[in-house]
């Protein structure tokens, strides 16, 4: 890697791709000129906005790539930089070389988060973070609409795995959809499931969207339960969808 904007550039990256994994659309700028009035002008290196509960959320992100440690001047200097710009802003300094002792009490004293090169994720771990973040939900997540069964590892973990209980008169495996949470536990329990090899997982719109990504080239078809068929309605009466259907149809 070369020094200076480079440097810059990997940093700038590794932010855009964090902060859109789940396709978030937040803008990554880099090397931002502020212009304040009169006549002063701030440039930032890398600067983000976004709002989160109403809330706008201001981060402006310092690079040095330097073969010596940040000095306590340059963390002040900073401090001013974005104190001008704007009192809402947070402050993040990334340094190759690390820091001063003196330079990491003044970032702590004005709020100022201090990173290393080496906290910053290899863009194997931002690759490794992305397909789990887009493929494999969490128990947390919410179906937008559809709920699933998704297989368990040993350890009570996704694997990417779904449910497919049976093949279609295609010889195509399938995956059930639900359009509810309960519904896909009512599934479970009809169907003698066993809960330590799998979970009900709820899909959200960027979970669908891989997971059709993924599957689109392979030979599966998709039931979907709509939620008024009781839980012990006989397979034919579901609706099977392919990939391509599923997408026109529940993708916003």
């Amino acid at each position: 890697m070369k020094k200076g904007s480079s440097f810059e550039d990997y940093i700038h990256y590794v932010y855009s791709i964090i902060l859109n994994l789940k396709g978030e659309k937040v803008q990554v700028s880099k090397r931002t000129v502020f212009k304040i009035p009169p006549d002063e002008t701030y440039e930032i290196d890398i600067f983000y906005e976004f709002i989160n509960a109403g809330v706008m959320h201001r981060v402006a992100i310092e690079c040095k790539d330097w073969k010596t440690p940040v000095d306590q001047g340059k963390v002040l200097e900073f401090h001013q930089k974005i104190k001008n710009i704007g009192e809402d802003i947070i402050g993040v300094f990334v340094s190759r070389s690390g820091y001063q002792s003196g330079a990491k009490k003044v970032a702590k004293r004005h709020g100022i988060l201090t990173l290393s090169s080496d906290e910053i994720p290899t863009i194997f771990d931002l690759l490794s973070k992305q397909i789990t973040k887009f493929f494999l939900p969490s128990e947390d997540d919410i179906g937008e609409p559809f709920w699933t069964l998704m297989e368990l590892d040993d350890d009570e973990k996704i694997t990417g795995s779904y449910y497919s209980p049976q093949k279609d008169n295609n010889g195509n495996s399938v995956i059930l959809l639900m359009f509810s949470k309960k519904q896909a536990n009512e599934v479970m329990e009809f169907r003698k499931i066993n809960k330590d090899k799998y979970a009900v997982r709820g899909l959200r719109q960027y979970h669908l969207k891989g997971m059709l990504l993924f599957l689109e080239k392979q030979n599966v078809t998709f039931a979907l339960m709509p939620p008024f068929v009781p839980k012990n309605t006989p397979e034919g009466a579901v609706f099977l969808k392919n990939a391509e259907e599923i997408r026109n149809e529940f993708l916003l």
